[in-house]
């Protein structure tokens, strides 16, 4: 399966996991500390023209996170827009190969495979917090899964400031139940 229609598949779930947030919803906590749901929703909303401007071969623009990209709009609905533009931009030549620049110099992981796990994580975060399935698409879960679990450990991730570290999982959890515990999450 094509890594633009497993994105899909990820922006897809997590467009219909928005689409029935309700304002009364917004202020619940969720398993990523920093966030309740309507800071979540604006993240998860602001990821859209930041992977835009990674695909086409901008930096990282991490200012884009710092402003109210929801207003008075339906996150729902503002995702689902951002989706189809990004979407757009990782079909361009080359976007697919993109490396994450590191802040130490060189080069990280595919930028693409960072946005995969970015919406696949977080559609679990928002899921959890406002009781919804949480087992994500299938196809987009196992590829985050087969992607990062067990590859990026505790100590290379420290610095990052990205995830927690490893937690516990049953060995019969859900593979986006482990994916979870891996990056931190208590499932």
């Amino acid at each position: 399966m094509s890594h633009i229609v497993l994105l899909e598949k990820a922006l897809n779930h997590t467009t219909g996991l928005l689409e029935t947030l309700t304002p009364d919803q917004y202020g619940r906590p969720t398993p990523c500390e920093d966030f309740d749901v309507r800071a979540l929703a604006d993240h998860l909303v602001a990821g859209n023209p930041y992977y835009v401007t990674l695909a086409r071969g901008g930096a990282p623009d991490f200012s884009l996170f710092a402003q109210d990209r929801i207003g008075d709009r339906h996150p729902g609905e503002v995702y689902a827009q951002g989706a189809k533009e990004v979407l757009a931009a990782w079909q361009g030549a080359g976007a697919l190969d993109r490396r994450m620049p590191l802040p130490g110099g060189g080069l990280g992981p595919r930028i693409a495979d960072l946005h995969l796990l970015e919406a696949v994580l977080h559609g679990w975060d928002l899921a959890t917090a406002t009781g919804q399935d949480r087992t994500g698409d299938p196809d987009a879960v196992e590829a985050a899964l087969q992607g990062w679990y067990g590859n990026h450990p505790d100590e290379i991730r420290a610095g990052t400031a990205m995830f927690g570290p490893s937690r516990p999982a049953p060995d019969d959890a859900p593979a986006l139940d482990r994916l979870a515990a891996y990056f931190g999450r208590t499932v």
